[in-house]
């Protein structure tokens, strides 16, 4: 009996030992996997989501299809994805919650400042605020132009009639800005830079939604040099969800990180690569 048992740990173990690495590794298939919403297609690194798993993609590029809308959330906020350019690294995005009015459930500001973010506003589009729960400007009615604010919107949010405004630059210090500090609640959304001076001369809140669902555009940054030599050496790109830290996976089932002198990498066996 026990040189029996032993005949069947050694078994498994040779078998274990000896089988093609693609058995065991299938990371390399799952990253060449491309996924597609809507009219988006072939999305690859840094994304995940769909029909990619996490760890073929990078921290907060996760991706969601909703009635074929392709979306991601950054920092809370939902945005419907418009277009993906992987040579400038661009993304157009839109608010979702401001696409059908002024006045969301949730309300979330956008931002992108934070140090870990990888995403950027590029220089074609501006903040505006939203204010939210402000006293009705009724008499005189030239009282809006006078203290400078874009427009007021009137909504209701979770069965309360509000007053809004919105406004396209800051007024600290002044009258405006005393008197919107009333407000209860503010939000910061970007919009396009062409839409600024028809938002600013206040003609109709139907500009900001307009405005809202044309969008801006994001730079990303995620690893993309060490992605670009991944996948010219053959490789698919990825990342450990251990570590945290991006590795190239091969079709040998090889994982080429950085920090080893590179051979013939995503080609060959037990070797990492440099340069990635």
């Amino acid at each position: 009996m026990p040189s029996k048992f032993w005949f069947i740990i050694i078994s498994i173990s040779l078998v274990l030992i000896l089988s093609p690495k693609p058995v065991f590794s299938n990371n390399y298939l799952s990253c060449s996997v491309r996924s597609s919403c809507g009219n988006i297609s072939d999305i690859g690194y840094p994304f995940w989501g769909l029909d990619r798993p996490e760890s073929c993609g990078y921290p907060g590029f996760k991706l969601s299809c909703s009635e074929s809308e392709l979306e991601i959330t950054i920092s809370s906020a939902t945005y419907r994805v418009l277009a993906i350019n992987k040579e400038s690294q661009t993304l157009h995005v839109s608010r979702t919650d401001y696409s059908e009015n002024l006045c969301p459930t949730h309300l979330i500001n956008s931002t992108f400042e934070s140090e870990t973010s990888p995403f950027r506003q590029n220089g074609d589009s501006q903040d505006i605020r939203l204010y939210y729960g402000c006293q009705p400007l009724t008499a005189p009615q030239n009282l809006t132009s006078i203290l400078g604010i874009s427009n007021q919107f009137d909504c209701t949010i979770n069965n309360t009639k509000i007053v809004g405004y919105y406004v396209t630059r800051e007024f600290a210090g002044t009258v405006t800005g005393n008197f919107l500090r009333s407000c209860s609640n503010s939000v910061i959304i970007p919009v396009p830079n062409s839409q600024v001076p028809s938002l600013e001369e206040g003609r109709d809140p139907d500009d900001l939604e307009e405005a809202a669902k044309i969008g801006f555009q994001l730079w990303w940054s995620a690893d993309d040099t060490r992605c670009n030599n991944c996948v010219n050496k053959g490789g698919q790109c990825g990342r450990n969800l251990v570590s945290g830290g991006f590795e190239c996976y091969c079709s040998d089932g090889d994982v080429c990180s950085p920090g080893t002198i590179f051979v013939v990498c995503c080609t060959c066996s037990n070797i990492s690569c440099s340069g990635i």
